[in-house]
């Protein structure tokens, strides 16, 4: 259990961080070198409640065509994904080559903005702070809708090598503007920071639980908030990452070893099922009896924050983001202010295939300590926010102050 404690991620795909250097071509040997090892993952270590994985043959019968039309690595793993989503389930993905490395590395090439797919364009969720797409004006909440005077289909219409340029026009309210961007490498990696809103209130934004998270860092931001009486953290667009920096992260704000929920694997609900033949085997009831515990990370009282809590969320808060922010709700620690977060909650872990391929790989099922199932579901907002207001700063913590009980101060100090 301890080596799959390091290895267990809960990512949330980010999906269209634009890793945009030029199309990779992938031949048909590949394309069945790939699936065959999906094949094979999937239905011996994939396990999620009701989930048949052995219909995974059938679905690569179903989109034998769209495969063999596949001539580039990002459109093969566009069709796969769209395969995986049959399922209906988080935490399944195929990463193409470059999108493991920008796991990995935490660099890419791009214009520098994360997405969400529309019907008729790209919805920004997130502008990398210094990126291309900052620098040229664009900002969350845009959909962009053209490039190069052309309509945006999905990211691959926004994709080109380092140095070259791409006009994208984006829709803003009832304006469309153009822009300019020059693609560019750049960090998908934010660094944590802190802020003052006024000398009682700070907020401390965590951008990640995966790559980038730094449990010294997180150390230092807590000792300067214990000055606080009142704390906002910021886990809107956080879409999960490793178990150990969720603990970590948890024990900051939480008593140590406070229980967080229950991992469960198939061997646990397997075990429940022999003993109540007759009962269900879904993972709250497996959870009464079986499962692995995590908890808060123990830590030293000056390192704990003990005042008064805001946790921010939105739509891409996903997987270890609601995990922490179900945590808070259930031992009323603190308030949740935005929207339901994405209802991406699995334990996962990455595993290399052929031809430079990874693949997300979903192995446990996850029950809060509350007793709920969030896979599906989600975490609901104490204070709610509208989706168009969640990402607006000024916005998300005047609800957090009206929770506190305290007028807005008009901006937060840098």
């Amino acid at each position: 259990m301890k080596r799959l404690l390091r290895i267990l991620c809960l990512v949330g795909v980010l999906a269209g961080l634009m890793p945009v250097a030029s199309a990779q071509p992938i031949s048909a040997e590949s394309k069945a070198k790939v699936l065959e090892a999906i094949g094979r993952q999937i239905k011996t270590n994939a396990y999620v409640q009701g989930v048949d994985f052995s219909q995974w043959d059938k679905l690569v019968e179903k989109f034998k065509e769209e495969f063999d039309k596949a001539e580039t690595q990002d459109a093969f793993a566009t069709v796969v994904n769209r395969a995986f989503a049959e399922f209906k389930l988080s935490h399944l993905h195929l990463q193409t080559p470059r999108a493991a490395q920008i796991r990995t590395t935490g660099k890419t090439v791009g214009i520098g903005v994360t997405i969400q797919q529309q019907p008729d364009g790209l919805l920004v969720t997130r502008v990398i702070e210094g990126g291309p797409a900052e620098k040229a004006g664009i900002k969350v909440g845009d959909v962009l809708i053209e490039a190069d005077g052309k309509p945006i289909r999905g990211p691959e219409d926004l994709r080109g090598d380092e140095g070259t340029k791409v006009r994208v026009k984006v829709r803003r309210g009832e304006e469309t503007p153009e822009f300019e961007i020059t693609r560019a490498e750049f960090s998908v990696l934010q660094k944590d920071d802190i802020k003052w809103i006024d000398d009682k209130t700070a907020i401390i934004t965590v951008h990640t639980f995966a790559t980038g998270y730094d449990p010294k860092r997180i150390d230092e931001l807590f000792r300067e908030a214990k000055k606080a009486e009142r704390l906002i953290l910021d886990l809107r667009s956080n879409g999960g990452g490793a178990v150990p920096n969720l603990s970590h992260l948890a024990g900051k704000v939480l008593p140590p070893y406070t229980p967080l929920g229950k991992f469960i694997t198939r061997r646990d609900a397997n075990r429940y099922k022999e003993e109540h033949p007759d009962g269900s085997d879904d993972p709250v009831s497996v959870a009464k009896e079986y499962g692995w515990t995590i908890g808060a990370r123990s830590q030293s009282e000056k390192d704990r924050f003990t005042g008064e809590l805001v946790v921010l969320v939105s739509p891409a808060s996903a997987s270890a983001s609601e995990i922490f922010a179900a945590a808070i709700k259930d031992h009323k620690r603190g308030k949740i202010v935005g929207t339901k977060t994405a209802g991406a909650v699995l334990a996962s872990t990455f595993i290399n295939l052929p031809e430079g391929f990874s693949l997300q790989l979903p192995l446990m099922e996850f029950v809060t300590y509350g007793g709920v199932r969030l896979e599906g579901v989600g975490v609901e907002p104490d204070e709610a926010l509208k989706p168009n207001e969640v990402g607006n700063d000024e916005l998300a913590v005047r609800a957090a102050l009206k929770v506190f009980g305290v007028a807005s101060s008009g901006g937060v100090a840098a």
